[in-house]
């Protein structure tokens, strides 16, 4: 529910969606691993508009029936944030699905709470490499089927890695530019402050 919930409120984010359009977006987003049903959809919605995180914006007739459109609220908003950021749950990370889905939803978490997701799915994926090859230095006798299956699973951590690294290093290059200006501004403040000191005689 976390992860499904994560998705509406992020899509809501962008625009206000009726049902069967959210359930087009998210088949896109969460398609590839979790086929999103309408018996899934609908509960997952109302029980979001009674905690007052999505509400009904408007309703719009489409042939013989209304749909109702919904949009997120104030609420939702924080729940939202909140979804998104939380890496208290190593699955939120170390499952990379549920963590490309995070992905698709950076844009709206603050520099700092990014490289600290960033830095924690890193460290898990270190974890999940070692693990890798001690069971490789356990299981010498593994067939070829299993050895290059092992060898492809290590491959693709070693290129999420990689691009981890890649992100992280613009997530610090991004929080040191803007301290960077936010120093020049408060230098540029002080330094007028001194000239009117200075005219002022005091």
């Amino acid at each position: 529910m976390a992860l499904l919930k994560l998705a509406i409120l992020g899509l809501l984010k962008e625009k206000p969606m009726h049902g069967y359009e959210l359930k087009k977006k998210l088949s896109y987003l969460l398609g590839s691993f979790w086929t999103v049903s309408y018996g899934s959809l609908y509960p997952a919605l109302k029980k979001m508009e009674k905690a007052k995180e999505i509400e009904c914006a408007y309703s719009i007739k489409e042939k013989t029936r209304n749909r109702n459109v919904y949009r997120i609220t104030p609420k939702g908003e924080r729940e939202f944030i909140r979804l998104l950021s939380d890496v208290r749950p190593d699955s939120a990370l170390s499952d990379t699905e549920k963590f490309d889905v995070r992905m698709a939803f950076f844009q709206y978490l603050d520099p700092e709470t990014r490289l600290m997701v960033l830095e924690k799915r890193q460290k898990i994926l270190q974890e999940q490499i070692a693990k890798f090859k001690k069971y490789k230095s356990l299981n010498k006798s593994q067939d070829r089927y299993q050895k290059g299956l092992l060898r492809h699973k290590l491959e693709q951590i070693k290129s999420d890695m990689k691009w981890l690294e890649r992100l992280i290093a613009q997530e610090k290059e991004a929080i040191t530019a803007r301290e960077n200006t936010a120093k020049a501004g408060e230098l540029v403040k002080d330094e007028g402050k001194g000239e009117i000191t200075a005219a002022s005689g005091v």
